[in-house]
């Protein structure tokens, strides 16, 4: 026997880009979001991140993951992302292909006073993840365990 049950905790984001990079751009940003009010964080700290993985989908996980492991380790958000996205052959097997994400993230130390907290993100879901090129755009949809 099962059933089902609404829940409360989930949010479910669209981010739309005319470039595969601006929708993750766009994607980072509604994250950051969801947490603060992103208006309130100033560039003041310059982070690279560098993600690779074997698909898009799981690029788009692995590097919305680790913006929540930086906030929850470092005490940083970030308000604004400079991404280029490009594929290449893994060296170990040349007919696999990997996704290597080279991102430049701008922001400062959480500050609960200035940067007005939300919601507590606690997980990226794998859950109705989409990444799909729609007329002349990019759309990103992923949902986010509160």
């Amino acid at each position: 026997m099962f059933e089902y049950f609404e829940t409360m905790a989930d949010m479910g984001v669209i981010a739309r880009g005319k470039t595969l990079e601006e929708a993750f751009e766009e994607s980072a940003k509604a994250l950051s979001n969801l947490m603060v009010n992103i208006g309130t964080v100033e560039k003041r700290i310059k982070r690279e991140i560098e993600i690779s993985s074997e698909d898009l989908y799981s690029l788009l996980y692995d590097f919305l993951t680790e913006l929540l492991i930086i906030l929850d380790s470092e005490y940083l958000i970030f308000s604004d992302f400079d991404i280029k996205i490009h594929k290449k052959n893994r060296t170990e097997n040349e007919n696999e292909e990997e996704y290597i994400l080279k991102c430049v993230a701008y922001g400062e130390e959480l500050d609960k006073e200035k940067h007005e907290p939300k919601e507590e993100v606690k997980a990226i879901t794998y859950h109705k993840m989409e990444i799909k090129k729609e007329n002349d755009e990019y759309v990103i949809k992923y949902i986010v365990d509160l």
